[in-house]
């Protein structure tokens, strides 16, 4: 089966507007010029018949101006899909040399909830969605986060952050893919690791005896990216 993406039939169809419109346009130019034949061959044989040839002149110098309007309505109908056309070109190059970047699923273990981590970015707050871990004096937690499915196997950068706001105490937390470990730090710190497409991780943290508070939140965030 042929998955395709909802932003692809998105720009096939504007394109498909955009090229029944033109086609529509140049349908209504070619019977715009068929009728205009007709209607000058009937005000020609006016003219001749009350010998009035200004009325040929008359209907002619009014057919240019209706040209003219004709010629620079389809101009900016070229120019709007030509415009268009580049846009959307232009975007799917883009999208094709960003990373392709996902975030990654609980699927067992210890299950976190799911909190907006906010940032104040210049006049602006940009926040994200993180899972948020609690850990008692001596606490552990481990769980289990999805492989992400592409087709056929396909080398990526597993990618794992984690942060510990409010109370300071001593906790570790380690990475692991198939039971080796592929990152350990503390809190604050980021690991990148080599992981192919459909391959599960495993992340874990352990706090130590003590500390100034009864819970310590731990704030993690998990993704995996592909190069384009």
């Amino acid at each position: 089966m042929v998955r395709v993406s909802w932003e692809s039939i998105e720009r096939f169809s504007w394109l498909a507007g955009i090229f029944s419109a033109v086609v529509a346009l140049v349908a209504a130019v070619m019977a715009g010029r068929a009728a205009k034949a007709s209607s000058r061959d009937f005000v020609k044989v006016v003219a001749l018949a009350t010998d009035k040839p200004e009325l040929l002149a008359e209907f002619e110098a009014e057919e240019r101006r209706r040209d003219a309007a004709l010629r620079k309505r389809l101009r900016a109908v070229t120019a709007a899909a030509g415009a268009a056309v580049v846009l959307i070109l232009a975007a799917f190059a883009i999208g094709r040399l960003l990373p392709d970047r996902v975030a990654v699923d609980v699927v067992g273990g210890d299950r976190p909830r799911t909190v907006d981590q906010c940032f104040q970015l210049n006049d602006s707050t940009v926040c994200q969605q993180v899972y948020r871990y609690e850990l008692a004096a001596g606490g552990k937690v481990e769980t289990r986060f999805a492989g992400v499915d592409r087709r056929g196997p396909r080398d990526g950068v597993g990618r794992l952050s984690v942060h510990q706001p409010g109370c300071d105490a001593d906790v570790r937390w380690r990475v692991t893919v198939d039971g080796v470990a592929v990152g350990t730090g503390e809190p604050t710190d980021r690991v990148e690791f080599p992981l192919v497409s459909g391959r599960e991780f495993v992340f874990t943290a352990e706090r130590g005896p003590g500390g100034g508070c009864d819970r310590v939140e731990l704030d993690v965030d998990a993704g995996m990216s592909f190069d384009s």
